[in-house]
C-alpha cells in the first residue's frame, strides 16, 4: 500500500494547473500539491475508486486558501473563508464571494454574506437515505454554499441547469445575493475536478463531496468518470418527475455516492444531473449540521438543516428520502425573484 501512496505521489505532483490560476484568480498558492492521502479506495470488483482520505480529521487543509478579489466583480470584498474544528464539528465561515467574474443569471446582484457552516467530523449513515430540503446541503472548497438540485416549489421544484438560469460555474444569486452553486463546480481548479478522490466539498451531514474522476490501477495510470444513476425519463418540470434514478444505470447509488473499500461513504460531484447530490445518506439533523446567514433575517439560508424540520423539496412524498417534509414558516409565499 506504501507503494501505492508513493506512486500517487508523484503523479500529484505533474499535474498541470497553471490554466487555472487567472480562471479562478486564486493565487499560485492555492495550488500547492498537498501531501498525498493515506489509502486507495477498491471497489468489490477490484477496481480502484478513489485516492481517500480519514473523515475524522478537521479538513482544514481540504479548502481552498490564498483567495484572491478578481477585478470583474468591482468594489465587492475578496473572497474569505476560514475552517475550525471542535472535537465534533468542523465550522466555515464564509462571506460567499465567488473567485471567478460573478454574471448575473437572475434579477439579484451579488452581495458579501455572513455564512457559518458547520457538519460533523463523524458522519454515519442514516438507516434511511433522507430528501435534500431546499437551501444550502452543502459547502464548496472556494466557500460557496452548495445548493440542491432544484429551484423552490413556486419555480416548478425545476432544474436550474435545464432552465438555463446557471451561470458558467453552475450557480447565480439568490434574493439576497447570495451566491450559490446548483451544479458541477466548473470554476473550481482543475487539478481538483481532474484528481481522483480529491475534495470539493462536504454535505451538511459530514460526508464529503469528491471529484468523480476514479483510478482503475494500483499506479492510477488508467481513470475514469463516474456516472450518476440519475437519468431523464420525461419532460416535466418538476425534477421528481423528470428523472428518475434506475439501478445499474450509473456506477452512483441513489443519493449520488458510493462506498469505498475503507468503508467511508463519499458523494461525487458529476456533470448531469443531480450534480451533487440526490438525497442524504447521513442526517444532517441528527449530526448538527447546518448552513445559515449569521445575521439572519432576509440573508438567512433558507432550508437550513438544523432544528429538526427540513423545507420540502417539491416532490409530494418527499422523495427520495422516506419522510414527508413541510416548509418552515414563510417558505411559500407569493413568487420571489428566481434564486
Amino acid at each position: 500500500m506504501m507503494t501505492t501512496v508513493a506512486v500517487w505521489a508523484r503523479r500529484l505532483a505533474r499535474v498541470a494547473v497553471a490554466a487555472s490560476i487567472s480562471a479562478t484568480g486564486l493565487s499560485a498558492s492555492s495550488f500547492a500539491v498537498r501531501a498525498a492521502p493515506a489509502a486507495l479506495g477498491v471497489d468489490e470488483g477490484g477496481s480502484h475508486l478513489a485516492v481517500v482520505t480519514t473523515s475524522t480529521e478537521c479538513p482544514t487543509g481540504a479548502f481552498l486558501s490564498g483567495l484572491a478579489a478578481n477585478p470583474a466583480n468591482g468594489a465587492l470584498p475578496p473572497p474569505s473563508v476560514s475552517v475550525s474544528c471542535s472535537d465534533t464539528q468542523v465550522v466555515v465561515r464564509t462571506n460567499g464571494i465567488p473567485t471567478f467574474p460573478f454574471v448575473t443569471r437572475t434579477p439579484n446582484p451579488l452581495r458579501a454574506q455572513d455564512l457559518v457552516f458547520r457538519f460533523t467530523r463523524k458522519p454515519v449513515e442514516a438507516s434511511t437515505p433522507g430528501a435534500l430540503n431546499l437551501g444550502a446541503i452543502g459547502i464548496a472548497i472556494d466557500g460557496l454554499p452548495i445548493y440542491g438540485p432544484f429551484e423552490a416549489p413556486f419555480d416548478g421544484t425545476a432544474d436550474p441547469a435545464a432552465d438555463g438560469i446557471l451561470d458558467d460555474c453552475g450557480g447565480h444569486a439568490g434574493p439576497a445575493g447570495d451566491y450559490h452553486v446548483h451544479a458541477t463546480p466548473a470554476c473550481l481548479p482543475a487539478d481538483r475536478m481532474m484528481t481522483p478522490g480529491a475534495v470539493v466539498g462536504y454535505a451538511l451531514d459530514g460526508y464529503p463531496i469528491v471529484s468523480p474522476v476514479v483510478c482503475d490501477d494500483d499506479a492510477c495510470a488508467m481513470t475514469r468518470t463516474v456516472r450518476s444513476g440519475w437519468v431523464q425519463v420525461s419532460t416535466d418540470r418538476n425534477v421528481w418527475s423528470r428523472y428518475a434514478w434506475q439501478e445499474g444505470a450509473g456506477d452512483l447509488d441513489r443519493c449520488n455516492g458510493m462506498t469505498g473499500a475503507d468503508g467511508q461513504y463519499r458523494y461525487y460531484a458529476v456533470a448531469t444531473f443531480p450534480y451533487f447530490m440526490g438525497c442524504y445518506r447521513g442526517d444532517p439533523v441528527a449530526s448538527g449540521g447546518q448552513g445559515a446567514n449569521v445575521n439572519g433575517g432576509a440573508g438567512a439560508i433558507r432550508g437550513q438543516a438544523a432544528g429538526g424540520d427540513r423545507p420540502s423539496n417539491g416532490h409530494p412524498s418527499g422523495r427520495p428520502g422516506d419522510f414527508t417534509l413541510a416548509p418552515p414558516p414563510g417558505q411559500l409565499m407569493a413568487p420571489r425573484p428566481r434564486r
